[in-house]
């Protein structure tokens, strides 16, 4: 029996994601097709709580992705499409969120699943060690618009792990609000990553999401370690987002809340003792962490009501 294609949607804070992907005749994932729509949900609910007119937006993005996902479908007659949508930090917080997800789930007829901190964490350490060993004690760190996820561990198996609410769009948030309380939650999350991360010294120090991506093409280097990215913070800070943009080439989503992306990459790096984050080829985050799920559930369990769980 062929493998099941998989189309996975990821509602990210800052941004839409779609991945479709099926597995090689060597059983390795095979990425078919990735998209990514700027919708940033976190604006609107980081700011009043509920998602509220972004709603239609990300209606319009799944609806694209499912017209694109037929026609990449269609091509491969013999597999099963198994189309997952999930929802991270934005989404997990909106007050709305129960609205917002029958709306969905009646216009598309796909199942929404809200993830965790924990879920979302350990499917970035399944991306990862899908693709390469991770020897010795090492950090993977997985950055979003409302959320960082960490986990640490050892000989590519978890120690540990915690999601962090320090993503790069809550902070920028904090920042333009100058809110005494909203900028002592985000003092009072750092002190908890540093409390979680303690006497781990991590050997490597792998980071996925779009800060990281967006770094590393613009330094143009494989690792970026700590005077790098300080000399990176430097350079930008007195650029308006409009002027990162022309003179480094930072997309127009990100030019805005590179600053705390950068923060959170320094202090993270520094808490583990790490020298450099490296980038791992081909990885684009927890939407192949999913599709590694799907790949390696029978065909006959993608149906049921527990498999996601199961997987993970």
């Amino acid at each position: 029996m062929p493998p099941p294609i998989a189309c996975i949607v990821d509602l990210g804070s800052n941004a839409i994601r779609f991945l479709v992907a099926s597995s090689n005749q060597d059983g390795q994932l095979e990425v078919l097709h990735r998209d990514r729509r700027p919708v940033r949900i976190g604006d609107s609910v980081f700011s009043t709580g509920k998602v509220g007119n972004e709603t239609q937006r990300i209606l319009d993005a799944i609806q694209h992705f499912q017209r694109v996902g037929r026609e990449l479908i269609s091509e491969f007659t013999n597999s099963e499409p198994h189309w997952l949508v999930v929802a991270t930090s934005a989404l997990r917080e909106a007050n709305d969120r129960s609205e917002v997800i029958q709306r969905i789930q009646s216009a598309t007829q796909i199942d929404i699943k809200v993830l965790s901190g924990q879920q979302e964490a350990k499917l970035a350490l399944r991306s990862v060690t899908a693709v390469r060993p991770l020897p010795g004690l090492f950090l993977v760190a997985d950055l979003g618009g409302g959320s960082l996820e960490l986990i640490l561990g050892q000989d590519s198996q978890m120690l540990r792990c915690s999601s962090f609410q320090l993503g790069a769009v809550r902070w920028q948030k904090a920042v333009d609000a100058g809110n005494a309380d909203t900028l002592d939650s985000i003092h009072q999350e750092i002190d908890r990553l540093r409390a979680f991360t303690a006497n781990h010294q991590a050997q490597i120090c792998i980071g996925l999401g779009g800060a990281f991506r967006t770094m590393h093409q613009v330094a143009a280097q494989r690792d970026l370690n700590t005077t790098l990215l300080q000399q990176w913070r430097s350079d930008l800070a007195p650029l308006s987002p409009r002027d990162r943009t022309q003179q480094f080439g930072i997309p127009g989503d990100r030019a805005d809340i590179i600053l705390p992306a950068i923060d959170v990459l320094s202090l993270t790096l520094q808490a583990v003792q790490g020298t450099a984050w490296t980038q791992v080829e081909g990885v684009g985050g927890i939407a192949d962490g999913l599709a590694h799920c799907v790949m390696q559930s029978r065909t006959d369990q993608l149906d049921g009501p527990n498999w996601f769980e199961i997987s993970l």
